[in-house]
């Protein structure tokens, strides 16, 4: 539009020049007046909107270290461009991506990660880099991060070690994207994937590991068991060894003993001594028959 302006401001001013009458020399210059001020602000006054950053090119000294903030600038017109930058947060996805673990064990998994560039570094990035840094900078950087700590574990530590798989990764891609002059805000990793075959050991380990827990429960509860079982032998045995050696000194013992070797069917009756004893058919007082 500013080249049109200067077009237009051109024209009036060799209209002015060539014009015969006073009309047409008005004419002219009141076009070349406008249109040349029009050009002037349209190319020299730059508005930066919110979000974004300017950098300046110079067409003598290459791009400038300073970066235009948002807002109203002037540049030197023809000398001197802006190119527009967005500074806000940016969000890159990758899914499914692959990386071997330290078992040899093939794992997928998606990656998120926002990011900026530093606004006061941003003349940097576009000298060194461009503004297309998200695909020449940042995916190489996460995916370089997730290769390489990934193949630090096995397969079986990176579902329990999640947290610290996703620090270091973090901390990996915040250290190599703010050497690029661009700041890291988050990186996420979601939905761990691995091989079938893996996934079917897993299962069968499982299983394994839950066939032996119950076997390894039954062995318990048959050892407990066996230890009550045998406590309780124990606490009889005790009692009869007990019965036996309060019963071994005693004459009523020796006797009860030598009748039950005589007569095994015998029936004894135990009465202590000094008390007496009604029998079925004896009068109180009176022997018994045959004793």
């Amino acid at each position: 539009m500013d080249f049109i302006f200067l077009l237009i401001a051109l024209a009036g001013l060799c209209a002015f020049s060539v014009a015969k009458n006073a009309a047409a020399r008005g004419g002219g210059l009141l076009a070349a007046t406008v249109f040349g001020l029009l050009w002037f602000f349209t190319s020299c006054a730059i508005i930066v909107p919110p979000g974004y950053a300017g950098v300046v090119f110079n067409r003598l000294s290459g791009v400038e270290r300073n970066v235009l903030p948002t807002g109203f600038h002037f540049i030197v017109p023809v000398v001197q461009t802006v190119a527009m930058h967005d500074c806000r947060t940016q969000s890159m996805s990758f899914q499914g991506e692959e990386a071997i673990s330290s078992d040899q064990q093939v794992v997928h998994t998606d990656v998120t990660v926002n990011f900026h560039p530093r606004v006061p570094e941003l003349s940097l990035l576009y000298q060194e880099v461009g503004f297309d840094y998200p695909e020449k900078i940042v995916t190489p950087v996460v995916r370089e991060a997730l290769k390489a700590e990934v193949a630090k574990h096995p397969v079986d530590q990176l579902l329990a070690n999640r947290e610290q798989v996703s620090g270091q990764i973090r901390d990996y891609v915040s250290h190599k994207l703010g050497e690029r002059h661009i700041d890291m805000e988050l990186i996420t990793l979601t939905n761990l994937k691995f091989s079938h075959e893996y996934q079917s050991a897993v299962e069968l380990k499982q299983v394994a590991l839950q066939q032996a827990e119950a076997k390894r429960n039954e062995l318990l509860k048959a050892k407990v068991e066996a230890e009550i079982t045998k406590t309780m032998a124990d606490a009889e045995a005790y009692k009869i060894m007990q019965t036996n050696k309060a019963l071994s000194g005693s004459p009523e013992y020796v006797r009860l003993e030598a009748i039950r070797k005589l007569n095994p069917n015998a029936e004894v009756i135990y009465v202590p001594h000094g008390s007496s004893i009604l029998l079925p058919g004896v009068t109180p007082g009176e022997k018994p028959a045959g004793r």
